[in-house]
């Protein structure tokens, strides 16, 4: 996983938040790198990025809105498209 991650670090990765380092993922990694991304920092980190100021296209900000009020909730990225699909169909 690490080096699937680190791909996206061109520029260096060292000294920076570990807050930095989703909103370059959430930014850049194209989506199965994405939800290669621990879940356990994606808890941690992902309530305080402003989503809307992402350089990303407006598909991939939606999906995060949208499982952001899963993700507390779930226990791996599994879990958490396994209830954003739940959802869908309620």
């Amino acid at each position: 996983m690490r080096k699937r991650i680190n791909k996206y670090f061109w520029d260096g990765n060292i000294n920076i938040s570990g807050e930095y380092k989703l909103k370059r993922i959430l930014e850049y990694a194209s989506f199965p790198d994405l939800i290669a991304y621990p879940v356990e920092e994606l808890k941690k980190y992902l309530p305080s990025i402003n989503i809307d100021k992402l350089r990303s296209s407006q598909k991939r900000k939606t999906f995060i809105k949208l499982i952001m009020p899963l993700i507390s909730e779930s226990q791996s990225w599994d879990d958490i498209i396994n209830r954003l699909v739940k959802n869908a169909r309620n």
